[in-house]
């Protein structure tokens, strides 16, 4: 444990690198890859189908300064472009120490780093970790998207002026609740205890410009509560309350809003 001075400054650090993430909502260093598909291509991940998938020229990141592989999804709202970096040998996960601290004196329920074993965000290396995002884990079974996959949540020079989050959420989604940022003791209560939301429900902090979505996630319940599993960046995948994302993530959004998948008939 530490004490609460270094435990402020740590968070302090966390959400300054978070914030310094920019342009790829959420992507430091080198990210994503895997081979890209053949062009109109259509594979079956995780029970899931991929729809058609082409490759696109790739795109020059002058902030990583190499020639970023594409693919574009094929989804009912347009094309989902998704990026595909190679891995990163000097990758080291982050230890989340300063995100799973909680508040400080408090025997209180914080969290936990998961692994998601058994499923396609299941990783053999943890330098995987770099190779996709919140947004790509949060909404990304709805199209087989896995580590590899890079989704990002704002419009982006790398993905031709498109929000690739948003034609994922208006091709498969709906929205189904809007919350206040969890701020107060009366907004994380109304999150944590709503009858409007659900396991696997995604939900998103939702900026002012466009939307853009500096980050993404999955309701999971814990203790009767509603709580989130989220990818931080380049990070592991954690569960904890909504709070301690907030926390890390105050100044880059202005509500939370809940999305729950569509029925087929209405895809």
């Amino acid at each position: 444990m530490v004490g609460s001075g270094e435990m402020t400054g740590l968070r302090c650090n966390r959400r300054r690198a978070l914030a310094a993430m920019g342009g790829l909502a959420g992507l430091v260093g080198l990210a994503g890859c895997g081979a890209s598909a053949d062009p109109g291509s259509s594979v079956v991940t995780g029970g899931r189908r991929r729809p058609p998938e082409k490759a696109l020229a790739p795109a020059y990141s002058r902030r990583h300064r190499l020639d970023v592989p594409r693919t574009s999804l094929e989804c009912p709202r347009g094309e989902c472009i998704l990026l595909h970096f190679p891995l990163r040998e000097d990758y080291r996960p982050g230890s989340m120490d300063d995100l799973l601290e909680g508040r400080p004196g408090t025997d209180a329920d914080d969290g936990e780093v998961v692994s998601e074993e058994g499923t396609e965000w299941h990783v053999d290396s943890s330098a995987q970790l770099a190779q996709f995002n919140c947004c790509a884990y949060a909404a990304g079974d709805v199209v087989g998207l896995g580590p590899g996959d890079w989704l990002c949540g704002e419009v982006n020079p790398l993905t031709d002026g498109t929000n690739p989050m948003q034609v994922l959420l208006e091709s498969y989604y709906e929205q189904v609740a809007d919350f206040a940022p969890p701020f107060t003791a009366r907004a994380i209560e109304a999150f944590e205890t709503s009858r409007l939301i659900r396991d696997d429900d995604v939900v998103c902090l939702v900026g002012s410009r466009g939307p853009d979505y500096p980050h993404a996630m999955r309701v999971r319940d814990r203790g009767g509560l509603h709580w989130v599993v989220g990818k931080f960046g380049e990070d592991p995948i954690l569960w904890t309350p909504l709070e301690t994302v907030g926390g890390a993530y105050e100044g880059q959004f202005d509500r939370v809003w809940v999305f729950r998948l569509r029925t087929p008939r209405a895809i």
